[in-house]
């Protein structure tokens, strides 16, 4: 989805099963939005993709924000990952206030904080599945896992496809991949857009 042409007004983007103030102020939330606004443009060309959201997500839950095509379900995820920043508002990520963050700081946090799981899997090709797989420990200089490593890799069903690069993969091996990716590093929040699309349901 083209961020930039997301449009939205806040009631259209609640998170699924929440209502209006009922999804703010919760304990436990792993990340708390106030404010947030974000517009593309100026002058008669402004295009306002995201108009004062205001959000709490829960830690250790699944919130789907679901909207439809060019409601800024895109827009919204990117500003909360820290991949775009609002025009106007804040966003507390696990504590942290990201919004006001130095590039340097904000890397770093997305780094030890933040899984992603991209809709075009973003896998490196010249690496294998393994080591796509813990590219983001090897970028931090951090020693994997090695217990956590095999269950991820257990879990998505990668096995026997390891030492395989991802033009030798199919597209929902490829995805696999990159969920193991994203949760190789435990962050404090996994974001996902679409992450199933190029899984069975099995698989899925």
């Amino acid at each position: 989805m083209d961020t930039q042409s997301d449009t939205a007004t806040t009631p259209e983007l609640m998170p699924q099963g929440c209502d209006g103030d009922a999804a703010l102020g919760a304990d436990g939330a792993v990340i708390v939005a106030r404010g947030v606004r974000r517009t593309y443009g100026s002058g008669d060309a402004a295009v306002e993709a995201l108009r004062g959201v205001d959000i709490d997500l829960a830690r250790g839950r699944l919130t789907a924000i679901m909207g439809p095509s060019g409601s800024g379900k895109s827009t919204l995820m990117h500003i909360l990952a820290g991949l775009d920043e609002p025009t106007q508002g804040s966003v507390v990520l696990d504590g942290t206030e990201i919004t006001d963050l130095k590039e340097r700081d904000l890397t770093q946090l997305r780094r030890d904080k933040i899984g992603f799981i991209f809709q075009t899997f973003n896998l490196l090709p010249t690496l294998t599945a393994q080591e796509n797989i813990v590219l983001p420990l090897t970028i931090a200089g951090r020693k994997a896992d090695e217990e956590w490593v095999r269950q991820l890799i257990d879990t998505v069903g990668l096995g026997d496809r390891l030492t395989h690069k991802p033009a030798e993969l199919s597209g929902g091996q490829q995805q696999r991949v990159a969920v193991a990716r994203a949760l190789v590093g435990r962050p404090a929040v996994l974001f996902a857009d679409e992450p199933t699309g190029n899984l069975d349901s099995r698989t899925g």
